[in-house]
Order: structure tokens, then sequence, then C-alpha cells
């Protein structure tokens, strides 16, 4: 047994991104009072800062201030996960240290939470230096790897990027003939249609969702698409959708599950 954890450990070290693992206390079974690091990976230690190593097997209640740095309640995220079971991301800018993280929180299984920490920082400059907006529309649109479609305020794609084939694996007219956006699933296409109303709604709130594309041989696809409401700009007139794959990142999602899961089955609650 002592090996398998050393090997599920030694995995952790050289996934890229930050993991810890956190067991809860419970003084009732239903919402935690307090929570105990029971692992935490050498990339989480080095986004921030501090050598949890020397926390593992301590309570929250006595570390409290050196573990903020995320920006939100780690007790009271618990408790929300554990209704809804679905993975949570959110970003957070650490302006003293002048990062962006992304941070995804999940329930691997009953009393324990994980949180996930990756530096986005040099996506996220890009997209700073690049924003949407008139001026710099076409030089973005020429150079970016990311791909780009067009939609009618009716919610219809009217044209793509000349790279959207490679993007996406369909042909721009492939894309504009297809049914109700049939190359998503179904509760894609709802949440895509509710995301262009709500840039109608609001047209200077650039919108991010994520959604899976459905290729021709099958293949499922994950992406996260920025919806920005850009008609009113002359040679766009247009809801842009900027499309970049994610599917590896989703992938690493399930993989940080299940690695989590098999060494928790170390750790009974």
């Amino acid at each position: 047994m002592f090996g398998r954890i050393k090997m599920l450990k030694t995995i952790l070290d050289e996934i890229e991104s930050g993991f810890i693992i956190l067991k809860m206390i419970f003084e009732n079974k239903m919402l935690p009072d307090d929570f105990t690091i029971v692992e935490v990976n050498v990339p989480f230690e080095e986004i921030a800062g501090i050598v949890l190593q020397e926390y593992v097997g301590m309570n929250y209640s006595t570390i409290n201030q050196d573990l903020k740095f995320l920006g939100f309640d780690w007790l009271e995220e618990y408790g929300s996960l554990a209704v809804d079971q679905k993975f949570r991301n959110r970003e957070k800018y650490m302006e003293e240290r002048r990062v962006y993280l992304r941070i995804r929180t999940f329930i691997p299984q009953p009393g324990y939470l994980v949180i996930i920490v990756s530096d986005i920082t040099p996506i996220r400059k890009v997209e700073k230096d690049t924003r949407i907006d008139e001026q710099k529309f076409k030089s973005l649109l020429e150079n970016s790897k990311d791909g780009f479609l067009f939609f009618s305020a009716e919610e219809k794609i009217t044209s793509a990027s000349a790279n959207i084939p490679e993007v996406l694996g369909y042909t721009e007219e492939e894309l504009k003939m297809s049914p109700e956006l049939a190359f998503l699933r179904s509760e894609d296409r709802r949440t895509v249609r509710d995301t262009i109303r709500h840039v109608l709604i609001h047209p200077r709130i650039a919108s991010e969702i994520e959604f899976r594309v459905i290729q021709k041989d099958g293949t499922k696809l994950w992406f996260e698409g920025t919806f920005h409401n850009m008609l009113q700009a002359k040679g766009v007139n247009s809801i842009v959708l900027k499309l970049k794959e994610i599917t590896r990142r989703k992938n690493e999602e399930l993989e940080f599950y299940q690695i989590a899961s098999r060494l928790l089955s170390n750790y009974p609650i």
C-alpha cells in the first residue's frame, strides 16, 4: 500500500498544476467546521509561495492567515459543492504578485475537498493586450491561433475565420448550414444561445463559457468561448465568438479526480 501511495504522490508532483487535498472536520453532518491538509504537491507550493508540506496534518483554524491567498472561504466552498457535485472554476488576479490564477475545486469523495491551481498569467496578459475592439480586431483575427465565429443577433452563424476548419473540424459553410447548431451537444446549444442573448442585453460585457463540439467522426472536443458584442463595430457588425480548445484541460480535471479518488482510498474518513 505504501508503494502505491508513493507512486500517486509522485504523479501529483509531476502534474503542472498545483494540487491540494483537504479533509473536512465536522461537528455535525451538514457543514464542516474546519479542515486538515492531507496532501499538497510541489507546484501548489510554488504557486502559493509557501512550504505547505510543513502544514500537512494541521488544521485550518491554526494556520488560516497563510491560506487566504486564493480569495475564497474553503469551508463554504465545500458546502456549496456538496449541493451540485460539479467542478467549479474561477479566476483570481493576485495583485501583489501580478499573476492570474485559474482555480478549480471539486469533491472527490464525501468529506474531502480538492483545490487545483494553475498559473495562467501568460494567457491573460496576451488577451489583455489584444482585447477585442474596433482598432485591434483585424490584427487579432489575422494573427491569432484561436478560431472566430460570427453570429447575427438572431443567433445564426454568418461567417468564420479562415482557420475554423482546423480549429473545429468543420468548414464555414458546414457550420452556417448546421441546423440549430447541431455540431454542439444539445445542452451546450442552449448555453450558447443564452450567452448570445446575454451579450445582446449587456453589450459592454464579454461572456465566457465552456462547451463541447462533436466532430464529424464523433470525437468530442471541449472549447472555451468568449462572446463579444461587436454589432456596432464598423466592418464587424456581429456577435463575435473567440474559441480556444481546452480538451486537454478538461481531461486533466478528470485525471485529477481519478488520482485524488485513488489516493483518498487510503485515507478513509
